[in-house]
């Protein structure tokens, strides 16, 4: 399963007024906006990654079915309903691929056949998912919860980024006063 990152969906950063130039000059080390993670690979990831986010809605959105993949759906979904700007959804859609991704871990952590990786798989999962809820909450200015997902993310046994450099924008946007 390939992960890929979406930057903040700079649509939806410029129409909230999130984007900071002048900061992302400043420090080159930054994204210039919040990052989401997006399996690129299966849940439709490729049409919203190439700007289809109304096709994967459409696909994803559907009747529920038991797949496999019921959280790469949910985490996709998060994903494509933010650059659609249906944040409500989005937020509806984060809140599902955090339950998505505790019941997997359980499951995960619980299999034989992970091996020794079973807690790292467990733990990516949970970090996207609580990683792309947190950025909901810094775009809605809710600073406080999303710097406790990202930290609850970095603290995970994962390779996932996404929440150091999602933390990192927060704190040096609080540091300059801004949302």
């Amino acid at each position: 399963m390939k992960l890929e990152t979406v930057g903040t969906i700079r649509k939806l950063t410029i129409l909230s007024g999130l984007l900071v130039a002048a900061a992302a000059q400043a420090d080159e080390a930054l994204p210039p906006g919040y990052v989401m993670t997006v399996y690129s690979d299966m849940a439709h990831g490729a049409k919203i990654l190439k700007g289809s986010e109304g096709e994967a809605i459409a696909k994803l959105s559907g009747p529920k079915k038991l797949r496999a993949a019921y959280l790469a759906d949910q985490i996709n979904l998060c994903v494509a309903y933010t650059k659609d700007n249906q944040l409500d959804k989005a937020v509806v859609a984060c809140d599902s691929a955090i339950q998505a991704s505790d019941k997997e871990a359980r499951r995960i952590k619980r299999s034989d056949l992970y091996g020794r990786a079973s807690v790292r798989i467990a733990d990516t999962g949970r970090a996207i998912a609580l990683t792309n809820r947190g950025v909901l909450h810094a775009i809605a200015g809710e600073r406080e919860q999303a710097r406790m997902l990202f930290k609850t993310a970095t603290e995970l046994r994962s390779k996932e980024t996404s929440a150091q450099h999602n933390l990192a924008l927060l704190s040096h946007k609080t540091v300059l006063g801004e949302s």
